[in-house]
């Protein structure tokens, strides 16, 4: 058989392949947007069924504190007035307050409004888990693992809260799926006379990816050591040139950079020191590691000791992280108890607002966790999975874990890292399914 009746059979074949992806995609995209119209439409009830309860309570959010921080920055920033509240300049990042500032400006100071904007997102993260599904393995995947997380009541309910966990895990899923772009990428078939060029794409897509690391940082700070895991995995997972990965690393911790860049300056402006987070570390740190500690967080102690009365916001960030320090060296012990304890509150299958609302909800809560541990387990054993692709799936649940048997635990702090953990039990799912068919 000739060269050119060869690459006429190889043209074919992609041709094929091509047409029948396009077909499988035109059946799967009506089933898609229903479950998405779907978790849109529960996620618009609950929005309604919240708000009218904490009105009817006399509140405005259902956790305060934490919200009334959020929605007074939020204020101040569509109003054009300083981003400072309590007079502190640097206590939270900005990501979720400019959604909310993006809200009042849009709708005026309704809460409603602000739920149902969080209802749109929390269905968009619903769509992404598909779309981590379908990279990761394939489309019935993706459908599966968004199902979980659209009809889960725990995401539902928490999706319209006012708290940053939404917008973080929209951020979170984009950058899991870049990362995984880019770890893919050397996958890509390139000619010698074009080396260069797929290197340097590689590149920009290294550059993308530490950006919306970045983007994701500025929602939620705890998030910053993934781009330390990420830069880890490169030279492993990326089937490059060591000069190109080495690059690659460097591009992942340029872009994160570049994200964080303004907000560093703007808080050596208005502190005097470079801050790429915020200054809220050291006493949640402390919060998680002092005397009293019992692993929940109980910040009373803020209050009672009133050190900003004598110290700047930075010096008070470094006296509580010192002083956090100082009780782990001293209590080695005592910090591997409360490691335990916030362990278990964050792999517990009931929040603890759930045990105040009744048996019924504490039975779903259970089951609905229980579930995707078990699914999950069966995706870890079937290893119908890639390296980068368990690394994507996995390492978000891991690295929380780990920064929460630090600081403090609780179910609110593992339902992000559920979305992507999703689609691992999704593989597990269709493992256990289809051994029984066997």
């Amino acid at each position: 058989m000739s060269a050119s009746t060869d690459q006429s059979v190889t043209d074919a074949a992609a041709t094929a392949a091509v047409a029948d992806d396009s077909r499988i995609a035109a059946q799967w995209k009506p089933i898609v947007f229903l479950l998405m119209a779907f978790a849109l439409i529960l996620r618009v009830i609950m929005a309604f069924v919240v708000e009218r309860h904490v009105q009817s309570a006399g509140r405005s959010f259902l956790i305060e504190g934490d919200a009334n921080g959020y929605w007074e920055l939020a204020q101040k920033i569509a109003a054009g007035q300083d981003y400072v509240i309590y007079g502190r300049h640097v206590l939270r990042v900005p990501g979720f307050p400019l959604l909310l500032a993006a809200s009042i400006k849009l709708f005026g100071n309704s809460v409603l409004a602000a739920r149902l904007l969080l209802a749109v997102v929390g269905t968009g993260c619903c769509w992404l888990t598909y779309c981590l599904g379908r990279q990761v393995h394939s489309r019935r995947i993706g459908f599966w693992a968004a199902l979980y997380v659209a009809i889960c009541p725990l995401h539902i309910g928490n999706s319209v809260l006012i708290l940053s966990e939404t917008l973080f895990t929209f951020w979170m899923l984009v950058s899991l799926l870049a990362l995984l772009w880019l770890l893919r990428s050397g996958d890509e078939a390139c000619d010698v006379a074009h080396a260069g060029t797929c290197s340097w794409r590689v590149v920009c897509r290294s550059l993308l990816t530490g950006a919306l690391i970045g983007v994701t940082v500025l929602s939620r700070p705890g998030f910053l050591p993934w781009l330390i895991i990420s830069c880890a995995a490169v030279p492993f997972l990326l089937k490059r040139s060591l000069a190109v990965r080495a690059t690659v690393c460097a591009g992942l911790v340029t872009g994160c950079f570049l994200v964080l860049l303004p907000w560093a300056a703007r808080n050596a402006t208005v502190t005097g020191h470079w801050v790429f987070t915020s200054l809220w570390s050291g006493p949640s740190l402390y919060d998680g590691l002092n005397p009293q500690a019992t692993g929940a967080s109980d910040m009373q102690f803020f209050e009672d000791d009133n050190v900003l009365a004598r110290m700047s916001e930075f010096e008070m960030n470094q006296y509580y992280t010192q002083k956090s320090i100082e009780f782990a060296r001293q209590n080695p012990g005592r910090v591997i108890s409360l490691a335990a304890s916030k362990a278990a509150a964050f792999l517990s299958p009931v929040p603890k607002f759930a045990r105040k609302a009744g048996w019924g909800v504490c039975v779903v809560c259970v089951i609905c966790w229980a579930f995707l541990v078990v699914c999950t387990v069966a995706g870890l054993v079937s290893r119908q999975w890639e390296s980068s692709d368990l690394l994507v799936l996995l390492g978000p649940l891991l690295l929380f874990l780990l920064v929460h048997m630090v600081f403090v635990g609780s179910v609110r702090y593992r339902l992000p890292v559920e979305f992507p953990l999703s689609v691992l039990g999704a593989i597990g799912w269709r493992h256990l399914v289809l051994s029984k068919r066997d």
